[in-house]
């Protein structure tokens, strides 16, 4: 028997719990293998045997099967993660992620990777001369002090321009003049996150949607700097992160 577990997730504190709808048989245990490494980690089913709770915070970077008695692959129909979830588990300070991931054939393996603290986009407002953003600080925990600041930083050269962001606990808010990018040259700006000692690329990784440029665009806004008219559009690079190009008007060709 091999049965599918409803329930498969690691939670915010690095547990990995599995559900299953009726009881495994006695002396079931679930290993976790590392796919590189070889190594092992077992956990015996014990109680009404429908579920087991394993935690896996000091696991290896790398992909771990997730199988029964070593032999069997877990399956389960569940896709092992819900976006509240992961921005839960993203709010707290980490170095390394773990994640459930579910292949196409039903079968649970666990990610352990490596992460950075970066600046969670959720929205952007591109309208009335200013590009509203807000996310949250994602794998760095609230920064003490609440200030934080928004800075542009143009690609090619020195120009900055930055603005004050307000922070509520994790949680950022912040905007930008597009007038004060019009005053430079043409550029491509990457948008920061200064909080405290952190220092957070505006990017948008939790939603499990990647590859979002050329499938989502937000408008340009049109603007006067001194004799010429610039264009001003946030846009995500193929990295999923969140930048803003600023082009002359009669060269913009979309980018």
């Amino acid at each position: 028997m091999n049965p599918v577990a409803d329930h498969c997730r690691v939670d915010a504190d690095d547990n990995l719990l599995i559900r299953w709808p009726v009881p495994l048989p006695d002396g079931e245990r679930i290993v976790l293998r590392h796919g590189s490494s070889g190594a092992v980690r077992t956990e015996a089913l014990t109680g009404d045997r429908r579920s087991v709770t394993l935690p896996v915070g000091g696991l290896a970077a790398g992909a771990w099967d997730v199988l029964l008695d070593a032999d069997r692959p877990l399956l389960t129909d569940d896709p092992g993660f819900s976006l509240d979830g992961l921005r839960a588990y993203a709010g707290r300070p980490r170095d390394l992620a773990v994640r459930v991931v579910r292949r196409p054939d039903g079968q649970a393996v666990l990610n352990v990777r490596k992460v950075a603290p970066h600046a969670e986009v959720e929205a952007v407002h591109p309208r009335d001369g200013e590009i509203k953003i807000s996310g949250r600080l994602a794998y760095a925990g609230p920064r003490p002090g609440g200030g934080a600041r928004l800075v542009a930083a143009a690609r090619q050269s020195e120009g900055t321009v930055t603005r004050d962001a307000r922070l509520d606990g994790t949680k950022f808010h912040a905007g930008l003049d597009v007038s004060a990018l019009a005053a430079w040259e043409p550029a491509l700006w990457d948008l920061w996150l200064d909080a405290g000692d952190v220092h957070a690329r505006l990017a948008t990784f939790l939603d499990d949607a990647p590859g979002k440029r050329g499938t989502l665009s937000y408008p340009r806004q049109v603007t006067a700097s001194g004799d010429r008219e610039m264009t001003v559009r946030p846009y995500y690079t193929l990295k999923d992160e969140l930048s803003i190009a600023c082009h002359l008007l009669a060269e913009d060709n979309g980018t």
